[in-house]
Parts: structure tokens; C-alpha cells; sequence
């Protein structure tokens, strides 16, 4: 969701000629931030249009590819680390022949599976969004 989303406004980032900084891939957070805020002000939104504004002026002051790609790298292993107990828990309930509770943690863990790929995803675009010159 997340990264299809981020993959969305990437797109119209490139289009519209924004990646030339030395930070592309911070050009791109911020196009996409600014397609948010021009959604919200489209729809009568101040509240979440401000909310965004300073959230794109924070990251403007404070963005760099290499922190953007860490923080995405920390958000791989954190679901990562989910999925490891989510298995576990199958397994634990599995044994204890709770079907129930297998069901339910099965298609938790397709859910956690398909995050994990669209965040791999966003983190091996991201890296070569930076690694052009």
C-alpha cells in the first residue's frame, strides 16, 4: 500500500523534473508530500493540509537519501522480525491444534509477506534513485 503509493508519486516526480538535487530521492518524498497537499486543499482539508506543510518543510530541512534508505532498511528488519514471531506463533499454535488461530495467523503473516516485499521494493528503488549522478 505504502509503496505503491510512494512508487505512484515517484512517477510524477521523474515526469515533472524534479530529481536534479543532490537528494533525488528526498525530491521524491517531498512531490509526493505535495500531491498530498494539494489533495487535501482540493478537498477542504486545512487541518491535514497544515499537518502536511510542516511535515514537507521538515523534510526539506532535514531529508538526505542516505538517512531515507536507513530508515526504510530499519523498516525491512522490523518486519522482518515480525514475520519471524508470527511464525513462530504458527507453529506454536499448530502443534497445540488450534485451526483457528492457524487461520488467522496464516493470513496475518500473507499480509506481513506482501509488506515486507513492497518495502524491499521501495528500498531497491530508492537506492537507485541515489546512486544516479
Amino acid at each position: 500500500m505504502i509503496g505503491t503509493r510512494f512508487f505512484l508519486f515517484a512517477g510524477l516526480a521523474m515526469t515533472a523534473g524534479v530529481v536534479q538535487a543532490a537528494n533525488p530521492a528526498c525530491d521524491m518524498k517531498a512531490a509526493e508530500v505535495e500531491a498530498q497537499i494539494a489533495h487535501a486543499r482540493q478537498n477542504g482539508n486545512e487541518h491535514r493540509q497544515r499537518g502536511l506543510e510542516r511535515a514537507l518543510a521538515n523534510l526539506r530541512a532535514n531529508c538526505t537519501d542516505a538517512g531515507l534508505i536507513r530508515d526504510i532498511q530499519e523498516d525491512i528488519d522490523d518486519q522482518r522480525e515480525d514475520i519471524r514471531e508470527l511464525e513462530e506463533d504458527l507453529a506454536e499454535k499448530r502443534a497445540e491444534g488450534r485451526q483457528d488461530k492457524v487461520a488467522r495467523i496464516e493470513r496475518k503473516l500473507e499480509e506481513e509477506r506482501a509488506e515486507l516485499g513492497d518495502l524491499e521494493g521501495e528500498l531497491q528503488y530508492l537506492q537507485g534513485i541515489a546512486a544516479k549522478p
